[in-house]
């Protein structure tokens, strides 16, 4: 394959934009980023699997754009950050997500929620970065922390149920910008999750959904998409039908209180 236009030259000569352990990730354009290994064995593993996952997804609306390899490295669409980010800007300014940005969010994530999330430019997310990801039933390198796990169903061994699970703390963090119990240790997180001890979630949009992922009364994650349009479309329906009465009562005050000439 050719280079592409925009990687020309060393790998030095690209900014910085981040690194970790499964990479690092340099600007090649104001829409290409280069991830490189870190020049780890572990590193040079993550890399692998992170393209096999990629190659093996293909092309999906929620899902960052594999590009192409180029000498060693993954060449990915670059996104604006990380939709944690956004959320701590919002929560920093006194504020929350709009329910229509929670549900829309919602319904992307809810594909799997066990990879970091990345806001697009068109307000969109989208799932990034599947290099500690499980593939055809390798041990995963990364998983959630303790606020995202059920401790009878661990991470560590991947399952829909561990899956459901994560799901409703990610739709929690979605809506209130804050992990659940984010202000208790580790340990009390996992015996409160442990006993069925969760946070709050009646004044909640999602609430329903939410409370029923960290029960596992979800089969599997399409009836969990099915609730969240199915809560999406009763609050637009709620939205049209406000904005018939008010377009009726405006109509009926232009009608029935007469206009004094100037």
């Amino acid at each position: 394959m050719e280079p592409h236009p925009s990687i020309q030259g060393s790998i030095s000569d690209f900014p910085l934009v981040s690194c970790g352990v499964s990479g690092v990730v340099f600007k090649a354009s104001e829409s290409v980023v280069l991830k490189a290994t870190c020049g780890t064995d572990e590193s040079r593993q993550h890399l692998a699997v992170e393209r096999a996952n990629y190659e093996r997804l293909g092309s999906h609306p929620y899902i960052t754009k594999f590009l192409f390899t180029h000498k060693g490295m993954i060449v990915l669409e670059r996104l604006q950050y990380p939709l944690r980010k956004r959320l701590w800007d919002l929560r920093d300014a006194g504020e929350r997500p709009r329910d229509q940005d929670v549900l829309r969010w919602a319904s992307q994530v809810s594909i799997t929620p066990l990879y970091p999330l990345a806001w697009h430019w068109n307000g969109d997310v989208k799932l990034s970065d599947f290099a500690g990801s499980s593939l055809d039933g390798s041990a995963p390198g990364v998983v959630p922390g303790p606020h995202s796990e059920q401790p009878d169903f661990p991470a560590t061994q991947p399952s829909m149920k561990s899956e459901i699970f994560a799901i409703g703390s990610t739709l929690y963090e979605i809506q209130t910008t804050r992990h659940p119990y984010h202000d208790k240790p580790e340990e009390e997180v996992e015996r409160l999750f442990r006993q069925g001890v969760f946070p709050g979630t009646v004044l909640l949009i999602l609430g329903s959904v939410i409370t029923r992922c960290w029960n596992l009364e979800y089969e599997d994650v399409g009836k969990i998409l099915s609730d969240i349009q199915r809560i999406s479309n009763d609050l637009e329906n709620k939205d049209a039908k406000s904005s018939h009465i008010d377009g009726r009562v405006v109509w009926r005050k232009k009608t029935l209180v007469p206009q004094r000439d100037m």
